[in-house]
């Protein structure tokens, strides 16, 4: 990586020189005459080309040469092409350079925080293209002088062409003709007066005159710009290129004040505003042989920021006020609110002052600017006028305008306002009183859609929820608790459509394209409502009561997206931070057989069918004629207790006068489970019996009776070899396979710490093992005795959902696994031990461990016989199904104290697995 970077930057430091090179090689020839150019000055007598260098301060030889020369004058004369060439002389002036680079790198430039002075930033890059070339138009009006030059072109009698330039003495020599006065002749002077005497002297000839090349003249840049001197520019340059080339004003120099002296006298000034903000360039002067530029300091500065065009740091005249700071600035954006600016300025302790002021007050505007004055512009509220806002399950969630009377059968006028997932038994709106506190009100959409008025206030927010929770479809999982009579729940989550009616197709087909929305689409609406910390959990709402306008409406588009938990959460959230101390908060808690338990917030006159409704109606276990609600009661003195209040859920859904409680804050309301209720639990029997299959068990119902049901074994099953699996057992083993995993990779850490420890630990071996163990499913067998069961009911077992009882054929193999040569399967001898059927293997292996040598029975049961000298001959026996594992030598590596449990977790789930494929 190191190599590679060091490659890179040598790279970057080649092209980088390169360019500059080649930058300076074409500076270099831009500065050097032309062939034609040479061969004109070199035909010149010897006192011409010496007055000419004299006048230019340059070197004859150089010139010979074809280079420039020297200055020799008291300020050094930078050529414009020079100007900001890396090395040259004055980029090394230590000071200037550190000015330069201090301002240009402060917070002025790279915070965009931070207001920056207005202006300067037009002198922050190399500025030679604002250099005026000899190949512009000249204009008319051009005052030509020494040093200048023009093809004067004859045709007619004879046709010729000849460069000429204006000597020290304001002279062109033309051959053929005397010495031509023209010295402070305008261009098109000069034009028409060697057109007319070439008309006159040379009969039959006619004259053409154009530019060939400009004269140079020397100026001076000084007072507070970044890059002081004297330059050597075209005649035809004006103020402000002299500024660029010189690189601007400095972070105290004027852009408003920069004066054109011309023999010791102030003939302009240059206010660089007017050029910036207006494109006014009457004040740019056409600069003179040794004219002098200066920029003077700031005099005055004010800032102006918030709800406006451009703010900035602006330079002001004393006389100046705040309208036209404000016009200077660009004006005010369309967010801002003009009746409420703030000012501050420094008062007579030398602290600042705050006013409120108001922007249309002709009065207030006009009034003088001081420095440092700092103009701060306020935006308009983003809180919406007279408005409701719906949300939810909705097709279009936004913001609508509210009228007096205005109903929500007027916004949702029919089911194509709606989602088809919209549950038209229960929704909320959202108030706010004039004490600000909050309030909700339950309604059921259904009632809506048939017109019922539900009178909606300013600011009111409805929230429309899905009749599905996040866990039904959104996760393609269901919850079995949840699903329990909701029969189109169970047929959603179902792959197979064809059972569905065009309706439910329809349904199932908006919860995928919903589904898919969320998870690309809508991302970063989702996310954005995520993004304030501290506040997620009810961020839809803060969004849409704080935000600017397009995240009012963001928001209320994403709540299209909101889970029923994320919609209704935000609410309680709300009703807690928003109640007032003392008072208890208007929310109550429902558990029990609802289809959605949870936290639900409850208005004053909440029953208990409302709160039922809240929770997506009942399960078909729900107990209707027993429930409990725990509600906390304060007497007297103001002490807490609970009291229990038992109801009837058949009568108060009924309709039965009194039956129907009024609920109140911090109660809790349980739905009892009807008693004995069938939960479907299914047990599985397969293998040697008449009927074999899935059959519905009741609550208590034990194994035997599931067989009898099953017709009974066969007579070629093996009921000695039955297997019987367990889901609950499953899920353990597959839990304390992970835990052996994580323990078995921290001892490996741990034993890799030392270098002693781990140079004798293959570490590839264990974390194979480790994969292994994060992997397993698990198998859940229970070892039974099936003879037992059959004929003596003690023995028997209680059946469990999922259960399942794989009885198989007589088999008449042995099974040799773990620590063997080769691992596998040998028919049965009945004269054979345990030994043989190992030999039969290819013997044990180098990592065995002959002493934990263990028998897995064809029944489940485990027997670790004893390999010693005095073993008997029975312990060794083999039967068929059986089979042999040979475990791994935990000592050889390193005595890792959990290898010898993750590796027998490993081969018994291993064996179980086995037994199960075989039959």
């Amino acid at each position: 990586m190191f190599n590679c970077r060091k490659n890179t930057n040598l790279t970057v430091l080649f092209l980088t020189l390169l360019s500059l090179i080649s930058f300076f090689s074409v500076a270099q020839v831009a500065s050097t005459p032309t062939a034609a150019q040479l061969k004109q000055f070199q035909s010149l007598p010897k006192a011409q080309q010496a007055a000419l260098a004299k006048q230019f301060g340059i070197d004859v030889d150089a010139i010979q040469g074809g280079f420039g020369g020297t200055n020799t004058q008291e300020f050094e004369t930078v050529r414009p092409e020079e100007q900001y060439l890396p090395n040259s002389n004055n980029f090394n002036d230590a000071d200037n350079s550190n000015t330069f680079n201090e301002f240009s790198g402060s917070d002025y430039w790279s915070d965009p925080n931070v207001l920056k002075p207005f202006g300067y930033e037009m002198f922050e890059r190399l500025q030679d293209a604002f250099l005026p070339e000899g190949s512009i138009p000249i204009p008319s009006d051009y005052i030509v002088g020494p040093g200048d030059s023009f093809t004067v072109s004859f045709f007619g009698k004879e046709s010729s062409e000849h460069i000429v330039t204006i000597n020290n003495d304001g002279e062109i020599i033309i051959p053929g003709l005397d010495p031509l006065n023209v010295g402070g002749l305008q261009y098109s002077e000069l034009k028409l007066f060697i057109a007319n005497t070439v008309q006159t002297k040379m009969i039959g000839i006619k004259s053409a005159v154009t530019l060939a090349n400009l004269r140079g003249i020397q100026v001076y840049v000084v007072g507070d710009v970044k890059k002081p001197g004297a330059y050597y520019l075209s005649s035809l340059s004006t103020i402000t290129n002299a500024l660029f080339i010189s690189g601007g004003p400095n972070e105290v120099g004027s852009l408003r004040n920069i004066q054109l002296r011309r023999a010791g006298k102030n003939i302009a000034t240059l206010d660089l505003y007017k050029m910036f903000s207006n494109g006014d360039i009457s004040q740019d002067s056409r600069l003179q042989q040794g004219d002098v530029v200066f920029v003077n300091a700031i005099d005055q500065q004010v800032s102006i920021n918030g709800e406006i065009r451009r703010p900035a740091i602006y330079e002001v005249f004393p006389n100046e006020t705040l309208a036209e700071l404000v016009e200077m600035a660009g004006g005010l954006n369309v967010n801002a609110y003009p009746k409420y600016a703030v000012l501050a300025r420094f008062g007579e302790n030398y602290q600042r002052d705050i006013q409120r002021i108001n922007l249309n007050d002709k009065k207030i505007t006009n009034q003088k600017l001081k420095n440092g004055d700092v103009l701060t512009v306020l935006p308009v509220s983003e809180r919406l006028g007279q408005v409701v806002n719906i949300a939810g399950a909705v097709s279009r969630p936004s913001t609508y305008g509210w009228s007096e009377g205005i109903t929500l059968s007027d916004l949702v006028v029919n089911k194509n306002d709606l989602m088809e997932i919209t549950d038209l038994n229960y929704g909320l709106i959202l108030s706010q009183a004039k004490t600000g506190n909050y309030k909700v009100t339950q309604f059921k959409p259904k009632d809506v859609l048939k017109g019922k008025a539900q009178v909606l206030n300013p600011g009111d927010l409805v929230v429309f929820l899905s009749r599905y929770d996040d866990k039904t479809f959104l996760n393609g999982s269901t919850n079995d608790d949840q699903n329990q009579g909701t029969e189109n729940s169970q047929r959603f989550s179902s792959n197979n459509d064809s059972d569905l009616s065009d309706k439910e197709k329809k349904e199932l087909e908006e919860l995928r394209e919903y589904k898919k929305i969320k998870d690309e689409d809508n991302l970063k609406a989702l996310d954005e409502l995520k993004s304030l910390e501290g506040l997620k959990e009810f961020n839809y709402i803060y969004k849409i009561q704080n935000g600017t306008l397009f995240e009012k409406q963001s928001a209320l588009l994403a709540t299209k997206l909101l889970s029923r938990d994320a919609l209704i959460k935000p609410i309680v959230k709300l009703l807690s931070n928003s109640s007032n101390s003392g008072q208890m908060v208007p929310i109550i808690s429902l558990t029990g057989q609802v289809r959605f338990p949870g936290i639900y917030p409850i208005s004053d006159n909440t029953t208990l069918v409302d709160i039922v409704l809240a929770g997506g109606g009942l399960k078909e276990s729900a107990n209707m004629v027993k429930g409990e609600i725990s509600r906390v009661i304060a007497d007297d003195r103001k002490v807490l207790s609970v009291r229990h209040i038992n109801f009837d859920l058949m009568a108060a859904l009924s309709g039965v006068e009194g039956k129907d409680l009024i609920v109140k804050p911090k109660d809790v309301i349980n739905v009892f489970r009807q008693a004995n209720w069938n939960e479907n639990r299914k047990v599985k029997i397969s293998g040697e019996v008449k009927y074999p299959g899935e059959y519905t068990v009741n609550q208590g119902e034990k194994l035997s009776e599931v067989l009898i049901r099953a017709g009974g074994i066969t007579g070629l099953a093996d009921v000695k070899s039955a297997f019987f699996t367990r889901e609950s057992l499953r899920e353990l083993e597959k839990k304390q396979a992970r835990d052996t995993a994580r323990s078995l990779s921290k001892e490996l850490a741990l034993k890799s710490i030392s270098s002693s420890s781990v140079s004798s630990v293959n570490i590839g071996e264990v974390q194979a093992l480790v994969s292994q163990l994060t992997i397993i499913e698990g198998v859940g067998r229970l070892i039974i005795d099936l003879p037992k069961i059959i004929n003596d009911k003690s023995f028997d077992v209680v059946v469990e959902d999922g259960d399942e009882l794989i009885i198989p054929s007589v088999r008449n193999e042995v099974n040799v696994m773990g620590e063997v040569q080769v691992a596998t399967s040998h028919l049965y001898t009945e004269k054979w031990d345990m030994y043989d059927y190992i030999k039969s293997s290819g013997g044990l292996g180098a990592q065995s461990d002959e002493d934990r040598i263990y028998i897995v029975r064809s029944n489940g049961l485990v027997d670790a016989p004893d390999t010693g000298w005095f073993s008997s001959r029975s312990e060794l026996k083999i039967g068929p199904g059986d089979t042999i594992v040979v475990p791994l030598d935990a000592g050889y590596v390193d005595q890792l104290t959990l290898w010898e449990k993750a590796t027998s977790i490993f081969y018994q789930l291993t064996v179980s697995l086995a037994a199960l494929n075989s039959f």
